[in-house]
């Protein structure tokens, strides 16, 4: 026996020693990865920044995920926190995923592309994340290492955020091309990532003993965080800026009043960013607009507002007011039941994938249950960090860990009700919310659930059986997430060479690749583009009878049946979708342009479908109106076309058709004195006069339509394709000056458009203005069935 315990005792040591090792790891992987998130990117076109970040997430839960395991291998024992409000966070995952499963569209509710923002798949991570950084922690200096990982992290963002803005024109172009402008998503993000390190920054300086040279860098952070968020003009991070500062300056006080010895603790930080934000808000945009024009910062970001967004909720609701629309379901409903008047602004046609913000929109997609499970978890949430933040058992630096953890997760929190963030700011909002929870049971305000897993030896072999299979299906998770995200890249790869080089067979080839490896709408619906692209192309190169032979026709009947079967398959994939619908329809309509027998009733169909799925959207009626063209029936395009402009007054490719018809007709001076009369009635539609200017253009009447597409461009002064053709007209009347710097300003606003840039060398260069042009692009625009630019107004 005394044998027997001599070998014992060396072997449990070893265990668990093993195991330290492993949880020190574990603390040190976590520190990287917080370190990681706001900063990481991949510096290439093909891979998003969402990507980078949904990639890296699922790599750092994977890599803590089975470390934690190998830990709990070596030590036998899980503990976990006893803090109620993590059952309601986790009830929101599996209301989440149930949701999702009844959606009716699984993957896409799931994973979507690459489990993308608002997936169940992205919310049972981010909850996961949450659970993986409280296993994470065994003692408060770790929670300490990683809050300095989030500070360098946000320090390094700051450095690049100002090279960005004042050093990015000194880099070559092309790479200037590969680096993001903001690392942490959008303006708006970087924004409310520099007001948390804020308040980060304000509680370490005033509770936490930190070297001189710390102290100032940390006053720096503030200063160019304060003035970036100004730049950013979102005031609700402003807001809140003043609000914790206001209730932590308090906090500081109280704590300092009433100790023997100690005089009065005044924080004067807090008391400058309190100050600073008054500032911002009484001055408005006007501050904010003269930061963000010094900084060069002015990016615009639009979403439905709160108002919107609720109204949303209640038609949710009455559809499935138990588990809603299910998650990543948000543009198919907004396609739907957006209101009319979007139609009238430049983002009629925009995919909006949340409302006004996180939390709302979660509430449309996972009913009433997920909005309770999250109210229910943050007023839980809130109550323990009340409780904790004013406990007496605090140390020093428990304190201030707990306080900083808390108030930057409880502001977190609040951004994602008040606008849907990055991956980057909501997985900061969980991890945040993790390194709170691993506060508190060190210090002893809550305690712990402490699992032996070999406490019994009938159980050693389930438990170890357990923990490998979770290894697994975690390891097995990982890959899924980098299948799709190879997946996205490859098919992001192939449209990227395409619009570069107008590589048709690479990009088909890449697209084939991601469809091999993810079934997606998204891809075939890509693929049925470039198909018909090609079959374009095919049928434009035919310019007599004798190039159609037998090769020729077998490959346009190639391209012809893989339209038609890639539109047909993202459709079965998804088939609430009103793009995937639509290009079914695009497609029966190129083919019955092109005599297809059958394909004009196919077409009716199909856009009735899509009709169906997004009744507010002008493009379906000017669809049929083209359908009724080719058949010859102009009374009934000119019915669908005044439907298209009744749903959007000012609908640049319904004006531009119905010149069309009205050419085709042979009608062009009543059609000029009607649309004359019409603009006395309303003198402000910039659409009534770029028809007119189109009209009085194909009447070669070059002085009336510069006048009209002037009168037009001036009520809206970025309204590309009246700039195209009143820089066409101005060529006509020898003002080649003029008509240069029309087109110069359109390539602004159009860079990577092929037939602007051919008109500007020829412009510069004496030529005529279409020399050198290959089809599609040809000298007489205006017979063109669509317009020459593709604008969002």
């Amino acid at each position: 026996m005394e044998q027997e315990v001599y070998v014992e005792a060396p072997t449990q040591v070893s265990q668990n020693s093993s195991g330290n090792l492993l949880v020190k790891k574990l603390g040190v992987i976590l520190s990287v990865f917080v370190f990681l998130l706001p900063v990481f990117f991949i510096p290439a076109s093909s891979v998003s920044l969402y990507v980078a970040k949904i990639s890296l997430l699922a790599t750092g839960l994977v890599a803590i995920f089975a470390v934690f395991l190998s830990a709990v291998l070596s030590t036998g024992v899980i503990e976990i926190p006893k803090a109620k409000y993590l059952i309601p966070l986790s009830l929101f995952a599996v209301i989440a995923l149930i949701s999702s499963i009844l959606s009716g569209t699984i993957n896409a509710s799931v994973a979507g592309t690459v489990f993308d923002l608002g997936t169940s798949g992205s919310i049972l991570m981010l909850v996961f994340a949450t659970f993986m950084t409280i296993v994470a922690i065994k003692s408060v200096g770790v929670v300490n290492k990683v809050v300095l990982a989030f500070m360098y992290s946000t320090m390094a963002l700051a450095v690049y955020t100002l090279f960005g803005i004042f050093g990015g024109p000194y880099l070559p172009a092309t790479f200037a091309a590969k680096l993001p402008l903001f690392l942490s998503g959008g303006l708006i993000d970087t924004a409310i990532i520099f007001g948390a390190v804020t308040i980060m920054a304000l509680c370490a300086i005033n509770m936490s003993e930190i070297s001189n040279k710390m102290r100032y860098t940390l006053f720096a952070l503030m200063a160019f965080s304060v003035v970036f968020i100004s730049a950013s003009n979102f005031m609700p991070v402003v807001v809140m800026l003043g609000l914790i500062s206001l209730v932590f300056f308090v906090y500081i006080l109280s704590w300092s009043v009433g100790r023997v010895g100690e005089g009065h603790n005044v924080s004067l930080s807090s008391l400058v960013i309190l100050v600073a934000s008054v500032v911002l808000l009484l001055g408005g945009s006007n501050i904010g607009g003269y930061v963000s024009k010094a900084m060069k910062i002015q990016t615009t970001e639009i979403r439905p507002n709160f108002q919107t967004t609720m109204a949303l909720t209640t038609t949710a609701w009455k559809q499935n007011i138990a588990l809603g629309i299910g998650p990543n379901n948000f543009s198919k409903f907004w396609a739907a039941h957006k209101p009319i008047e979007i139609n009238q602004t430049q983002f009629w046609n925009s995919d909006f994938y949340a409302g006004s913000g996180f939390i709302p929109t979660i509430a449309i997609t996972t009913g009433l249950l997920g909005l309770l499970s999250l109210i229910a978890f943050i007023g839980m949430y809130l109550l323990s960090g009340v409780k904790a933040i004013f406990a007496q058992v605090n140390a020093s630096r428990s304190r201030y860990l707990a306080t900083s953890t808390f108030l930057v997760s409880l502001y977190l929190w609040v951004m994602l009700f008040l606008y849907t963030p990055s991956i980057t700011v909501l997985a900061l909002a969980f991890i945040f919310t993790g390194l709170f929870t691993a506060t508190l049971a060190p210090q002893g305000i809550i305690g712990q659930w402490k699992i032996n897993i070999f406490s019994n030896p009938k159980t050693n072999f389930l438990s170890v059986l357990s923990i490998v299979l979770l290894l697994i299906v975690s390891i097995a998770g990982g890959y899924f997430v980098w299948e799709r995200t190879i997946a996205v890249t490859t098919f992001q790869a192939g449209v990227i060479k395409y619009q570069t080089d107008g590589n048709i067979a690479i990009a088909k080839e890449s697209t084939a690749k991601a469809i091999n490896m993810v079934q997606s709408d998204t891809y075939w619906r890509g693929l049925t583009e470039i198909s018909v692209t090609d079959l374009g192309r095919v049928l434009g190169s035919i310019t007599n009878q004798n190039q159609l032979t037998e090769t020729v026709r077998a490959e346009i009947q190639g391209l012809i049946v893989d339209s038609v079967e890639s539109a047909k398959k993202a459709v079965e994939i998804d088939n609430g979708n009103f793009q995937n619908w639509f290009a079914l329809g695009r497609v029966y309509e190129i083919l019955a342009s092109n005599g297809i027998e059958g394909s004009l009733e196919n077409a009716r169909s199909t856009y009735a479908e899509a009709a169906l799925r997004s009744p507010s959207n002008p493009s379906v009626p000017l669809a049929l109106a083209r359908l009724d063209a080719l058949a010859g029936n102009l009374d009934g395009a000119k019915t669908n076309i005044a439907k298209a402009l009744e749903l959007k007054n000012n609908y640049t490719d319904a004006y531009f058709t119905l010149a069309q018809l009205e050419v085709a007709s042979n009608n062009i001076p009543g059609a000029i004195r009607s649309v004359e009369t019409a603009t006395l009635v309303e003198p402000n539609n910039s659409g009534l006069f770029f028809q007119l200017g189109l009209l009085k253009y194909n009447q070669k009447d070059f002085a009336g339509s510069a006048n009209a597409f002037e009168k037009s461009v001036a009520i809206m002064p970025d309204y590309a394709n009246a700039k195209y053709f009143l820089g066409l007209s101005y060529y006509q009347l020898d003002r080649e000056t003029d008509a240069t710097k029309q087109f110069e300003e359109i390539a602004v606003t159009n860079p990577e458009n092929q037939e602007v840039q051919l008109i500007l060398t020829n412009l510069r260069a004496g030529k005529s203005i279409f020399a050198d042009a290959k089809p599609p692009v040809d000298s007489t625009p205006e017979k063109r069935t669509e317009p020459p630019l593709s604008e969002e107004i």
